[in-house]
C-alpha cells in the first residue's frame, strides 16, 4: 500500500515541520492523507510517528535504503493509525466518550507519577512541542479505545493472581525503572518570525555567564523563557528516554553537577544543569502488579481483537488521499 509520501519531506530535507503550512493570516492548515468512517488522519499525526523513526534509522542506513525503510515505516504507522480510527468509530458508534473526569483523572496520574507538579508537566509539554489540548485530546482517544476493546473483546478475560506472580518471576528484567536526573533548564525561545541571531546571543551570554561561576537558579529566574524560570528551571526528575533525543543524550551525558552545552531544539534553545541522578533500579512486585495484568490481558485478547478488527476493516469506509 502506497500513500501521499511525507518520507520525502523528512528524507529529503533532513528534518520536519509536522507537516504544516502557516497562511499569511497565521491559520496552520495540516492535511488530511485518509479518512476512516469519518475520523481523519492527518500529516501532522503521521509526521509525529515517522520522523522519530527517521533519526534512529538514519544512524545506520543511507541513500535508497534509509528511502526504503522509511517508506515501510510510513506504511506501518499509516496501518496503526488506521485500525485506531476504525476503533474510534466503532466507540463513536456506539456513544462511548471519555469525559472530562477521565481525562484529568488520566493527566493528574500522569503529573503525580512522572513529574510531582504541574509546572513540570507543562514544561516537558513545551519543550516536546505539544500543547497541553493535544495531549488532552490523545488521552482522550486512548480512554475511550480502551472502554470499547473492553466491551467487545476483553469481557470474557480472567487473569489469575498466580498467573500474574509467575509473569513476573518469568520475566523481571522487564521490570526495571529506568536511571532518572533531577534536572534543571534554562530555555530561549526561537522567534517565529525574523532574524534568530537575537536569540542566539542570548543564550550564548546567558552560557558565558554560567561558565564564570554565577548561579544557574539565579541565571534561569532572570533570563529563561521556560513556564519553570520562576522556580529556578527545575524540572524535577526525568527518566531517561522520557524527552527528545537532543535532550535526552544531553541531560544523561552529565555528572552531578554539571551543566550541558546549548542545546537547539525546534522551540528554542537550552542549557541543563543536573543536580541529582538515580540509578536505574528494579521494581517490586507490588510496583510492577498493574503493569503485568495489562501485559497478560493485551496478550489473552489479542486474538479476538484481531478478528474484531478485521471484520471492522471489511466493512469500514476508507480513503487515502
Amino acid at each position: 500500500m502506497r500513500y501521499n509520501r511525507l518520507v520525502n519531506t523528512i528524507v529529503g530535507a533532513g528534518f520536519i515541520l509536522l507537516a504544516t503550512a502557516a497562511t499569511a493570516s497565521g491559520i496552520v492548515i495540516d492535511k488530511i492523507v485518509a479518512v476512516v468512517n469519518g475520523e481523519v488522519i492527518t500529516q501532522r499525526e503521521v509526521a509525529q510517528y515517522l520522523f522519530p523513526l527517521y533519526e534512529e534509522y538514519q544512524k545506520e542506513s543511507t541513500g535508497k535504503n534509509l528511502d526504503d525503510k522509511m517508506l515501510e515505516a510510513e506504511d506501518m504507522i499509516m496501518d496503526q493509525l488506521i485500525q485506531d480510527k476504525l476503533i474510534l468509530s466503532e466507540a463513536k458508534k456506539a456513544g462511548i466518550k471519555a469525559d472530562d473526569d477521565e481525562v484529568d483523572a488520566r493527566v493528574n496520574k500522569i503529573i503525580r507519577e512522572k513529574f510531582g507538579s504541574e509546572e513540570k508537566f507543562r514544561e516537558m509539554l513545551a519543550i516536546q512541542n505539544i500543547s497541553l489540548n493535544e495531549m488532552r485530546s490523545v488521552l482522550g482517544n486512548e480512554i475511550i479505545k480502551s472502554k470499547i476493546v473492553r466491551e467487545k473483546v476483553g469481557y470474557k478475560v480472567v487473569i489469575t493472581p498466580s498467573e500474574v506472580r509467575q509473569y513476573y518471576d518469568q520475566h523481571l528484567t522487564e521490570f526495571v525503572e529506568p536511571e532518572k536526573a533531577e534536572v534543571l533548564n534554562i530555555l530561549v525561545r526561537k522567534k517565529k518570525e525574523g532574524d534568530d541571531e537575537g536569540t542566539k546571543e542570548l543564550i550564548r551570554k546567558t552560557k558565558s555567564f554560567l561558565d564564570n561561576g554565577q548561579d544557574f537558579e539565579e541565571v534561569a529566574k532572570k533570563y529563561s523563557e521556560s513556564p519553570n524560570a520562576k522556580s529556578g528551571g527545575s524540572m524535577g526528575l526525568i527518566k531517561r528516554g522520557e524527552m527528545i533525543k537532543e535532550i535526552d543524550e544531553a541531560i544523561f551525558a552529565l555528572p552531578v553537577g554539571g551543566v550541558s552545552d546549548i542545546v537547539e531544539t525546534p522551540i528554542g534553545y537550552h542549557i541543563f544543569k543536573i543536580t541529582q541522578i538515580v540509578p536505574a533500579r528494579s521494581k517490586d512486585f507490588d510496583s510492577a502488579k498493574t503493569e503485568i495484568e495489562d501485559a497478560i490481558y493485551q496478550k489473552k485478547i489479542n486474538k479476538n481483537l484481531e478478528k474484531w478488527l478485521k471484520e471492522l476493516r471489511e466493512n469500514a469506509y476508507i480513503s487515502i488521499k
